[in-house]
Parts: C-alpha cells; sequence; structure tokens
C-alpha cells in the first residue's frame, strides 16, 4: 500500500473497527448479564414471596387452632380456609420446583396433611365407654392438646418451609457465580480492546513521528538553512511515499533555481 493518506485513512479505520467490534461484543454480554440478573432476582423473590406465604398461612391456621382449642369456638372455617391457601400455595410451587427440591415439597405436603387431620379429629369433647351401660362425655383439655398434639405437628411443618427456602436459595447460588463470570467475560472484551488501542495509538504516533512529522522538520530546517546562508539543500531522515516525493520536488526545484542564475 502507497500513499501516506492511505495509511493513516486504514490505520484510524482500524482503530475504530477495533472499538466497534468491542463495543458490540460488550454489549451483547451486558445484554445476557442483564438477563441472568432478572431471572436470578426473579426467582429468589419468588421464593421468598413462597415462603412468607406459607408461614403466614400456618400462623393463621395456629390461631385458628387457638380459638378452638383453647377458647372454644366451635366453628373450624377459618382452620379450613388456611389449609386450603397452604395447598395450593404447595401445589403452585410443585409445578415449578426442580428435583432436588421436589422432595422438601412432598414433605410440605404430607405435614399440610397432617394439620388437617389434626384438625378434623379433633373435638372439644371426648365420648369414653366405661361399660355397655355406661357412657360419659368428657371434655378435652384443648390446651394439651395444642401442646403434645398440635404444636410438634406445627414446628415440623415450619422447619420445612425454612428448608424449603435453604434448598430454594441454594439452587440460585451456582447461578450467581456464574453471574459473576458473566460480569467479567462482559468487560473483559473492552478493556483488551482498551490495551490494544493504547498500543495501536503509541505505535501510530510512533510512526506518524518517525515518516511524517520528523521528515517534515527536517524539510522545513534545511529549506531554511538554504534559504537563509545558502547551505547545501539535503535532508537527512527517512522518508516515504509522498513527503519524498516533496522532497525530491522541492531539490529538484532548487536545482532549476540554481541553473536558471547560472545561465
Amino acid at each position: 500500500m502507497k500513499g501516506i493518506g492511505k495509511r493513516v485513512t486504514v490505520a484510524f479505520l482500524s482503530i475504530v473497527a477495533l472499538l466497534t467490534a468491542s463495543g458490540v461484543i460488550s454489549l451483547f454480554e451486558l445484554s445476557n448479564l442483564s438477563y441472568d440478573t432478572d431471572a436470578i432476582l426473579s426467582a429468589s423473590g419468588r421464593d421468598m414471596e413462597v415462603s412468607k406465604n406459607l408461614l403466614r398461612s400456618a400462623h393463621d391456621h395456629s390461631r385458628a387452632i387457638i380459638d378452638i382449642a383453647i377458647f372454644g369456638k366451635e366453628d373450624k372455617s377459618a382452620c379450613h380456609k388456611a389449609l386450603a391457601e397452604l395447598d395450593s400455595q404447595i401445589s403452585s410451587v410443585r409445578d415449578n420446583a426442580p428435583a432436588v427440591v421436589q422432595g422438601c415439597v412432598d414433605s410440605l405436603s404430607l405435614f399440610s396433611a397432617e394439620l388437617r387431620l389434626l384438625t378434623d379429629n379433633f373435638h372439644s369433647t371426648e365420648t369414653v365407654v366405661i361399660d355397655s351401660l355406661t357412657v360419659e362425655v368428657h371434655k378435652v383439655d384443648g390446651r394439651k392438646w395444642y401442646v403434645e398434639a398440635y404444636e410438634p405437628s406445627y414446628d415440623r411443618f415450619t422447619e420445612q418451609v425454612k428448608r424449603y427456602t435453604t434448598l430454594s436459595h441454594g439452587q440460585v447460588a451456582p447461578r450467581a457465580a456464574q453471574l459473576s463470570k458473566n460480569a467479567y467475560r462482559s468487560v473483559a472484551p473492552v478493556l483488551i480492546s482498551l490495551v490494544v488501542m493504547i498500543a495501536i495509538v503509541l505505535m501510530f504516533y510512533f510512526f506518524v513521528y518517525i515518516y511524517g512529522v520528523k521528515p517534515i522538520l527536517c524539510i522545513n530546517k534545511a529549506l531554511a538553512d538554504h534559504l537563509s546562508f545558502k547551505l547545501p539543500y539535503k535532508v537527512k531522515a527517512e522518508m516515504i511515499d509522498e513527503i519524498k516525493e516533496l522532497n525530491d520536488n522541492i531539490e529538484n526545484l532548487i536545482n532549476i533555481s540554481k541553473s536558471n542564475k547560472m545561465q
């Protein structure tokens, strides 16, 4: 390739192409990074919301059981409503749960069924048959039943909810680690292109100075010395392309001028 103009054009276009390619790659990686971040945050928020709803429904059921067992309320509709909410939430979780979490979800279903069984089997009074002629009705000690029968089952359910939360977050952790790698990968093209661009600019400066600026300075000095002090025109610099042609043309003009003066 000849011509300093073409060389300069190619050099600048190469820098532009490098920056454009690195920018496109970085935008693509940042887009993937944004998508992964949204997915992780959505999954984490969804798991936290599910855990919160499960614990709230379990608490509502516990309060309703206290009203029945301790305070003697006969209506169990609040208990059944809380159990229905538990079953609905567990069913919605099971549809999207990964294989690692499926066992925990099944355990939640078992503990929910246990709470339902305790609710259905509890009665404020119990009938005791003494013999074929004697039947006695005793009032059930609701406090004792709640502490000995219901509370252990309730505690098992809440512990299982906490285990579900832990397992769900465990599924998010590898994706979070991958997210960190993706962040480095999205920044790497920019850093690489920046280093390459600095190297190219320094090289470009070197070649421009050696083959452009320095020859022009030498030409200007030699021409000024010739005009001022009548020194011979001689440029000591490496020249290529148009600058060499410019130097040759100046030398030819000086020689022509000398020939005209001699004639």
